[in-house]
């Protein structure tokens, strides 16, 4: 069994319901992008654990005043990163994520600041998909993504985000619509 741990906005926050519109939404964009699944907003802390790893999840120390801040709105090509919002670098994020590769994956610190820092790329995902994205899907996506930012009162996505939230540990095997949430903790915020 696959397992991966996210990090979600609070969800009875604003921007949880945002995010999970922009899901919906985006892919309605550019027909191409139409067979994009839906999935929870998030931002994946750390994928590939084992079904041992579950018990662990509750040793996790988890930095107080977690906060996250959208960057910028990002395109990419793999599939699980086709269009997302890179997400800042922050101190707090980092440390959950090294904290998270130490108890989850038994790492040493040292392991894990190296995973952090040369593999780890923080971002919340908007589309799953396998198209190649041109000018004209990347425009028609700017410009939702824009047009929802003034719906909600922001000149941009750029710099909101939030802080505290739920860490879920979440079946991610099969197809997306098949994941599962298997725990969930909330943090405080």
């Amino acid at each position: 069994m696959t397992l991966s741990l996210w990090l979600t906005p609070p969800p009875e926050s604003p921007i949880y319901a945002h995010i999970s519109q922009l899901i919906t939404e985006l892919p309605k964009a550019d027909p191409s992008l139409e067979v994009s699944p839906a999935f929870l907003p998030h931002i994946t802390i750390l994928t590939g654990l084992a079904q041992a790893n579950m018990s662990l999840l509750t040793l996790l120390k988890v930095p107080r005043e977690l906060a996250v801040s959208i960057e910028s709105l990002s395109f990419g090509g793999a599939y699980f990163k086709k269009i997302y919002f890179s997400m800042e670098r922050s101190d707090t994020l980092i440390e959950l994520a090294k904290e998270a590769r130490m108890k989850l994956k038994n790492m040493s610190e040292d392991e894990a600041q190296r995973a952090v820092e040369s593999e780890y790329d923080p971002h919340a995902s908007l589309v799953y998909n396998d198209v190649k994205l041109n000018d004209t899907i990347k425009e028609a996506v700017r410009h939702a993504v824009e047009k929802n930012a003034d719906e909600l009162g922001y000149n941009t996505w750029e710099g909101s985000g939030w802080t505290g939230g739920q860490l879920l540990l979440v079946r991610t095997e099969g197809p997306v619509v098949q994941w599962e949430v298997l725990k969930t903790i909330t943090l405080s915020g």
